[in-house]
């Protein structure tokens, strides 16, 4: 396998995903009022997770300028978008959560995106060494 071509693709992705999370972060932050609401939560909730957001994109964006992105961090992102599908799964089918029908196709939307980020990651993973 082309080693190259593997760490390009993977750049690639991880720059895409970086980009998804910080636009996220804009999003929870710019409409925290009108999210909060369409989602039933406090507006603190929407801040948080637009730190969050951020962070991660932040974190993905410098580790992608780096000459070669290993391993243990591609693992990592896999992990963590994993845990956020997850999460959103379990915003989804636990009664404590009482979403309307549009909240949970916005949820359910969202980790499809971020299950497909997950999934390329995790392929890109198999290939290193």
């Amino acid at each position: 396998m082309n080693t190259t071509k593997n760490q390009n693709n993977l750049r690639h992705i991880l720059n895409s995903n970086a980009m998804f999370s910080f636009t996220s972060g804009i999003f929870f932050l710019l409409a925290r009022k009108p999210l909060a609401e369409f989602l039933n939560a406090a507006p603190a909730v929407m801040i948080d997770l637009a730190i969050v957001m951020f962070a991660y994109a932040a974190l993905i964006g410098f580790n992608t300028t780096r000459s070669e992105i290993t391993r243990g961090f591609t693992l990592f992102t896999v992990i963590g978008d994993s845990g956020w599908v997850l999460a959103s799964i379990l915003l989804l089918i636990l009664p404590t959560f009482s979403f309307t029908p549009d909240a949970k196709w916005a949820i359910g939307i969202t980790a499809v995106c971020v299950d497909t980020f997950a999934t390329l990651q995790f392929l890109e993973w198999r290939k290193m060494k």
